[in-house]
């Protein structure tokens, strides 16, 4: 009788020492792939959250890209503008360098072949005559000259 109470307790004392690593073993389990699920999750997550902000950059750099080129081709505009501009005025200047040069040439021949232009041709013109030329536009460029309602 001993011994069938003695198997009988140990059956008992191991069938709960075994019955509680298992429930233990479950519950360690369950809190494993209970931890995992939530690592993936988390993990999920922060992807989703990196795929939002790529997609918001992206775009924001589309629109910052669309604002330059625009500024761009409106400063590519300008520039070509200033550049006919420019090469409207270095076109005069040249023009006029041109006529400048031939005046001197033609001064400096008519105060070599004139005697009497030699006498007076480094004189000043008398106060008012230099003004009233200007103001009437002798000796101008023709297109410049206005017509003065006086």
């Amino acid at each position: 009788m001993m011994g069938a109470v003695l198997k009988w307790a140990l059956k008992t004392v191991a069938g709960r020492w075994v019955t509680g690593l298992l429930i233990a073993s479950l519950l360690s389990g369950a809190a494993y792939m209970w931890y995992n699920f939530k690592k993936n999750l988390v993990e999920q997550g922060t992807q989703i959250c990196v795929q939002e902000i790529n997609q918001e950059t992206m775009e924001h750099l589309a629109r910052a890209l669309a604002d330059e080129k625009s500024a761009r081709a409106e400063l590519t505009a300008k520039l070509t503008a200033a550049a006919v501009v420019n090469q409207t005025a270095r076109d005069r200047h040249q023009r006029l360098q041109q006529q400048l040069t031939a005046l001197e040439v033609a001064m400096a021949e008519q105060a070599r072949t004139d005697n009497e232009y030699k006498e007076w041709g480094d004189t000043p013109l008398p106060s008012g005559v230099a003004d009233r030329l200007r103001q009437s536009g002798a000796g101008s460029d023709p297109s410049t000259v206005r017509d003065d309602p006086d």
